[in-house]
């Protein structure tokens, strides 16, 4: 990726940031920034999809593939991993459960999640797979920084409380 292209995304983005208050101007920001940018395949995005919902799942908020993590990682991977890594990186995650990703998607839920569970408790550990932790690390980037993440989840509030004007004389000296 060059510097203006880079440039000109992250000032869309910046922009699509601060105007998006509904679904329309999410959508209208989504097909322009987030749509998947085609560096995974079908099967891969999928995959994806159903790792991010295993870890985090739908509950009174949405599902991190309902944020959109999916096209955020694959975004991630085609326009700012170089390709080498970018490569390393789809390889290891084709091999990530010690299976074809089409297997892993024919496994039952409860399955799939026990292995995602093997997945997490290695992580620290010297068995831990690097390839999940980054997985993981993206899908929590991507999830706490869309706007479902930020505004639902985290419940971010941009001014939070009222403002209090503080006098000089009721602070004090600040150094003795």
């Amino acid at each position: 990726m060059n510097r203006r292209r880079f440039l000109i995304r992250m000032s869309a983005a910046l922009g699509y940031g601060a105007l998006v208050n509904d679904a329309a101007a999410l959508d209208a920001a989504l097909a322009f920034f987030g749509k998947p940018s085609g560096f995974l395949g079908p099967d891969e995005l999928e995959f994806v999809s159903q790792v991010s919902d295993i870890i985090i799942p739908q509950s009174d908020t949405p599902s991190a593939s309902q944020a959109g993590v999916p096209a955020y990682i694959d975004f991630y991977l085609g326009e700012f991993l170089e390709s080498k890594a970018r490569n390393l990186f789809v390889e290891d995650l084709r091999e990530l459960c010690d299976e074809s990703i089409q297997g892993f998607l024919r496994l039952s839920e409860e399955h799939k999640t026990e292995l995602i569970q093997s997945l997490d408790d290695r992580l620290g550990s010297s068995e831990e797979n690097t390839v999940y932790k980054k997985l993981k690390e993206l899908i929590v980037i991507g999830y706490y920084t869309s706007q479902v993440g930020a505004t639902q989840a985290l419940r971010y509030d941009p001014v939070p409380g009222p403002y209090k004007e503080i006098k000089l004389a009721e602070v004090g000296r600040a150094w003795l």
